[in-house]
């Protein structure tokens, strides 16, 4: 049959394509996501593996790895690469870093066999705290985020929880807890009004510090007891106990009532308890005790 003169058109047409456009169209995926990529200009990231059909699209992202070795370079996950000088975390490079020995640990922690990695933002950079890198891990999963197409939501590590194999540490700060029995409850800071751990002896939450650099620090509300319940709270009378990450700012802590960092009711007879919402974004909510004692944002009507 011969090769046809529309082939050799359209194979013309495609390699003009490689070589000419800006966007990555022809590339070959490096990983089965396609977030890396090569094409004749060399390795890049994006975030969108199919954005030469979109190339106008402005949530498409596309970064080239600068000095990248094509003979050398490993996919690590999606957003994690290296070879046998550099690593990137996306098309951003990690500065610091053994590159022979860096890997993603438990959870995906980045480390290397002298630093565990943190970010800010984009960057990623040596922690400064005194963490093992070789027992660090993440270790709290919540749901930070939502699936794009599905709208459900996606676990993630949470990156300002790290531990080795003898503390935990709570934004690169080693925090008082008992690190064997020190866990997340329920809730956390971007989309709930609390935020509650316990060890085998206390209560915990985060607070918010203004001018404090973090901006959170963990502290210790009351001793642990039992029953530990979770207030759910009502959202247009409808009882909204099973979304654990937006649980109610009130937690029932044997016979005290918790409200945020403090104790807002001590020692009394628990029969039953509601919590209301009551209003927008900036709403309060409403603990009603036995059907006759209320607290608003934590104080009692009678006082």
């Amino acid at each position: 049959m011969g090769i046809k003169r529309k082939h050799v058109v359209w194979a013309c047409v495609v390699v003009f394509l490689i070589i000419a456009l800006p966007f990555p169209a022809g590339a070959i995926f490096l990983n089965w996501k396609g977030s890396y990529q090569l094409n004749i200009k060399g390795i890049f990231w994006t975030n969108y593996p199919f954005m030469y059909w979109f190339p106008l699209w402005d949530n498409c992202h596309v970064g080239y790895l600068e000095d990248a070795s094509i003979w050398s370079f490993r996919v690590l996950d999606d957003e994690w690469a290296k070879d046998k000088n550099h690593v990137w975390h996306m098309y951003y490079p990690v500065k610091d870093v053994d590159a022979a020995t860096f890997e993603l640990g438990p959870n995906g922690i980045p480390k290397d066999k002298y630093h565990v990695f943190v970010s800010d933002l984009w960057d990623y950079y040596p922690s400064q705290c005194d963490i093992d890198p070789a027992t660090a891990e993440y270790f709290v999963q919540l749901p930070i985020s939502f699936d794009y197409f599905t709208g459900e939501a996606k676990l993630s590590w949470v990156e300002k929880w790290m531990r080795d194999s003898r503390h935990v540490y709570f934004y690169e700060r080693r925090v008082d807890v008992d690190r064997a029995t020190f866990r997340w409850l329920a809730g956390h800071s971007w989309c709930s009004p609390g935020e509650w751990y316990v060890d085998k002896d206390f209560v915990y939450t985060v607070r918010r510090v203004e001018g404090y650099n973090p901006p959170f620090e963990l502290v210790r509300v009351d001793s642990l007891r039992e029953p530990l319940e979770i207030i759910p709270y009502f959202v247009d009378g409808i009882d909204a106990r099973d979304t654990i990450y937006h649980p109610s700012c009130f937690l029932r802590n044997g016979s005290n009532i918790l409200y945020k960092d403090s104790v807002a009711v001590r020692d009394i007879d628990v029969k039953s308890l509601r919590v209301e919402y009551i209003g927008g974004v900036y709403s309060q909510y409403d603990c009603i005790i036995n059907d006759t004692l209320r607290l608003q944002n934590g104080k009692r009507e009678d006082e």
